[in-house]
C-alpha cells in the first residue's frame, strides 16, 4: 500500500539520519528538513525553512563547489563538509546529494542525505595524533627502541638505539636480537617466559655495543600479536643505566665514608665533652666552695656572676651534645612510672626564683582528670618544660608565665596529655615562627643580640617531643604573648600515686641523713679530687682519695668503705677496669660495695655503659652537689633495705 503525503513526512522525520531539500542555484533555500537534520544543527525544522543553504556551511565556498560538481554531472556521495550550528560550534558531516529534474529535464530540487560524522573525525584525529606522537616518541626517545619480527630479527629501531649501540643501519637490519646480549644475559631473559606473559618490564641486564663493550640497561619487552593471537614480533625498550649504576656505587662509597666520618665526629665530641667537662667541674666546684665561705657582698656578687656564666657555658655544651645525639639517633627514651604533677611542681618551684627576680609570676596547674601515674621519661619531659619555661621568662617583662597540663583524650591503656607554657611576653610574628625551631636561630638578629642564647633549646625540645612520639608547636599572635605546646601519648599506670618515681634534682632534705659515711674517691685530676673531697667532707662524710683504679682496688683490699666514687679515664688502671677487678673479687667474698661513676663522659650511652660494667650509679661532671648527694643516699638506703 502506497504511503500518503502525511505518512511519508512522518516516516522521514522518524529517521535518525538527516534529510533535507533545497531549491536549485546559488541562492538555494531550504524547502524541507527532517527533525534529525534540524536537531543536528540546533534548529527546529520550521526555523530552517527559507534559509539559504550556503549559510549553514562553515566554509561558504564548499556549497559553490558542490553545485559546480553537480552541474558537471559528477556524483556526490559521502562528501565531507563542516556545517555551522545555529548558536555556536560546528559539526562534521558526510553529504550525499542528488538532483531532481522536472518533466522538461530541468533541475528543480536538490535532495541531501546528511550523516553526523563528528565522532568519527575525532577518532581519526586522535589516531593521527597518536601516530604522530608515537613517531615523535620513537624518533626522539632517550631510550633505545627495537622492533623484531616473529623470527626474532631486528626490523626497526630508533635513532637513540643507533647512538647507544654505536651501530649503523647496516649493523642493525635483520640482526638476530640475541646477538645484542651477552650469552649469560640472554639465557637469563629466556627464563622470564616473556612470550607467555606478554609484557615484562624492569629487567636489569646488559647489552653489547658494536665495539664489544657492555652497557647496563633497564629493559622492557612487549610481545606483538596478530589478529589470531599469534606472536608477530616484539618491541624492546632499553634504557642505559650505566651512569646510575656508577652513581649508586659512588653513593654506597659516600655512605660508608659518611658513616666513618660520623663515627669520627662522635669520637671527637666524646673527647671534647670529656675535656671540657673536666675543667668545668673544677671551675664550678671551686665557685660553689668559695661561695659557701665568708665573703663581702661585692665578692659574693662577683663569684655569683662567674658561676652564672659557667652555668651558661655548661648548658651550651649540653645543648650541643644533645643536638649531636638527636641527629645521630642516639638519645634513648625511658618509660617508667612518673607523676606529672610532681614533675611540674618540682620544675616550677625550682624556676620560681628566676621569675621573681624579674617581678613575674610563675603559676602551674595540672587538671584533676590527668591520670596520677603514667609511664614516661621524667628526665626528657623535665628537660622540655625547663627549656620552655626558661624561654618564657627570658622574653617576658610584665605579667608572667603559666604552665598547664590537661587531658586531651583518654583510652583504656593510654592517654593524650597536652603540656602548655604560656607567657605574656613579646610574642613572635607569624612569618618568623618557623625560624625559632632552626638550629642557632631566633626570631631575628635584634632578638638574638638583646636576649642572647644559642637558639638550641627549642630545637632540642621539639626533637625530644618527637622522640617520645609527640609533637611541639607554638601559637603566638604578635605582641600578645606566646604559647608553646607539646602533646604526648602516655601509657596509664593503675598503681597508687604515692609510688610514683620522680626524677632526681631536688635538694637533699634532713630526712635524707644516712649517718657518717666512709667514701673512697678515685680521681686522677688533683683539682677535681680536692673539690670532691671538700664537698663530701662538708656534708659530714669521711673521704679517702686515690689517684687511679689500681690504687682504688688496693684501698678496698685494705679497708671497708660504704661507697666508691669512680672516675673512668685514669692512668695505671681505668675506672671500668678497676670495677671489673672489684666485682670479680666480690664474687669470692659475697660482699658488694656500691660504686658510682663520677665522670666527664656524658655522651649518649655512657650511663648504660657504666651500669653494664658493674657500677650502681652515675653522675656526670661538672658535678651537681645535690644530685651527687641524692645518688649516694639512694644507694646507701637501697643497700640497707637489701
Amino acid at each position: 500500500m502506497a504511503l500518503n503525503h502525511t505518512q511519508l513526512r512522518d516516516f522521514i522525520n522518524a529517521l535518525k539520519i538527516g534529510i533535507c531539500r533545497t531549491s536549485v542555484g546559488p541562492g538555494a533555500e531550504f524547502l524541507f528538513a527532517n527533525t534529525a537534520f534540524a536537531h543536528m544543527l540546533g534548529y527546529t525544522p520550521d526555523e530552517l525553512l527559507g534559509r539559504r543553504a550556503a549559510d549553514i556551511f562553515a566554509v561558504s565556498k564548499q556549497f559553490r563547489e558542490i553545485l559546480a560538481r553537480l552541474k558537471k554531472g559528477d556524483p556526490l556521495d559521502n562528501h565531507e563538509a563542516l556545517l555551522r550550528r545555529k548558536k555556536s560550534g560546528t559539526v562534521w558531516t558526510s553529504l550525499s546529494v542528488t538532483v531532481e529534474y522536472d518533466a522538461a529535464g530541468r533541475a528543480c530540487f536538490l535532495d541531501f542525505v546528511v550523516e553526523d560524522i563528528t565522532r568519527q573525525k575525532e577518532i581519526e584525529k586522535d589516531l593521527s595524533r597518536s601516530r604522530e606522537l608515537f613517531k615523535v616518541i620513537f624518533d626522539n626517545s632517550a631510550a633505545a627502541i627495537t622492533v623484531t619480527d616473529k623470527d626474532e630479527k631486528v626490523i626497526a629501531w630508533n635513532p637513540f638505539a643507533e647512538q647507544m649501540f654505536e651501530m649503523t643501519r647496516e649493523d642493525f637490519f635483520n640482526k638476530p636480537v640475541k646477538a645484542l646480549y651477552p650469552d649469560r644475559e640472554w639465557r637469563k631473559m629466556r627464563k622470564l617466559n616473556i612470550r607467555r606473559k606478554g609484557v615484562v618490564s624492569g629487567i636489569m641486564t646488559k647489552v653489547i655495543k658494536k665495539d664489544g663493550t657492555t652497557l647496563d640497561v633497564d629493559a622492557s619487552i612487549s610481545i606483538i600479536r596478530d589478529a589470531q593471537g599469534n606472536m608477530a614480533g616484539c618491541i624492546g625498550i632499553l634504557r642505559d643505566i650505566s651512569k646510575q649504576r656508577r652513581i649508586q656505587e659512588m653513593l654506597v662509597k659516600a655512605r660508608l665514608e659518611a658513616e666513618e666520618a660520623n663515627s669520627s665526629k662522635s669520637l671527637f665530641l666524646a673527647k671534647m665533652s670529656h675535656e671540657l667537662r673536666t675543667p668545668m667541674n673544677a671551675i664550678m666546684g671551686m665557685l660553689d666552695l668559695t661561695l659557701d665561705t665568708g665573703l663581702t657582698a661585692e665578692q659574693h656578687e662577683n663569684l655569683k656572676v662567674a658561676k652564672d656564666a659557667a652555668g651558661n657555658l655548661l648548658r651550651l655544651i649540653n645543648d650541643i651534645l644533645d643536638i649531636s645525639r638527636a641527629e645521630a639517633g642516639k638519645i634513648s627514651v625511658d618509660a617508667i612510672e612518673i607523676s606529672l604533677a610532681e614533675i611540674i611542681r618540682s620544675v616550677c618551684r625550682g624556676l620560681q626564683i628566676l621569675a621573681q627576680n624579674k617581678s613575674l609570676y610563675l603559676n602551674w596547674d595540672v587538671a584533676p582528670d590527668v591520670p596520677p601515674l603514667v609511664m614516661g621519661d621524667p628526665v626528657r619531659i623535665r628537660q622540655i618544660i625547663i627549656n620552655l619555661v626558661n624561654n618564657a621568662i627570658k622574653f617576658t617583662h610584665k605579667g608572667g608565665v603559666t604552665v598547664s597540663v590537661s587531658l586531651q583524650a583518654a583510652r583504656t591503656q593510654d592517654c593524650d596529655v597536652l603540656f602548655a607554657v604560656r607567657d605574656t611576653g613579646i610574642g613572635i610574628p607569624p612569618e618568623k615562627q618557623s625560624r625559632i625551631f632552626e638550629m642557632f636561630s631566633q626570631a631575628d638578629e635584634q632578638t638574638a643580640r638583646r636576649y642572647g642564647g644559642t637558639g638550641l633549646g627549642l630545637v632540642i625540645s621539639r626533637k625530644l617531643a618527637e622522640l617520645m612520639g609527640g609533637r611541639l608547636w607554638v601559637e603566638s599572635p604578635e605582641g600578645g604573648g606566646s604559647a608553646f605546646n607539646f602533646i604526648l601519648r602516655l601509657p596509664v599506670s593503675t598503681r597508687p600515686a604515692e609510688t610514683a618515681r620522680v626524677d632526681a634534682g631536688h635538694a637533699v632534705s634532713p630526712q635524707d641523713d644516712v649517718g657518717r659515711l666512709k667514701i673512697l674517691l678515685a680521681e686522677d685530676n688533683l683539682v677535681n679530687q680536692k673539690i670532691a673531697v671538700r664537698i663530701l667532707e662538708k656534708r659530714g662524710w669521711d673521704v679517702v682519695a686515690v689517684n687511679n683504679g689500681k690504687e682504688a682496688v688496693e684501698a678496698l683490699g685494705k679497708s671497708r668503705f660504704d661507697m666508691v666514687l669512680m672516675d673512668d679515664h685514669m692512668p695505671e688502671m681505668s675506672g671500668v677496669e678497676a670495677v671489673a677487678v672489684i666485682r670479680t673479687e666480690e664474687r669470692q667474698t659475697g660482699l658488694h660495695v656500691p660504686i658510682i661513676a663520677m665522670t666527664a663522659n656524658a655522651m649518649a650511652g655512657d650511663r648504660e655503659k657504666y651500669f653494664a660494667a658493674g657500677m650502681d650509679g652515675y653522675v656526670s661532671k661538672p658535678v651537681d652537689r645535690a644530685q651527687l648527694f641524692q645518688e649516694i643516699i639512694n644507694l646507701v638506703k637501697q643497700r640497707k633495705e637489701d
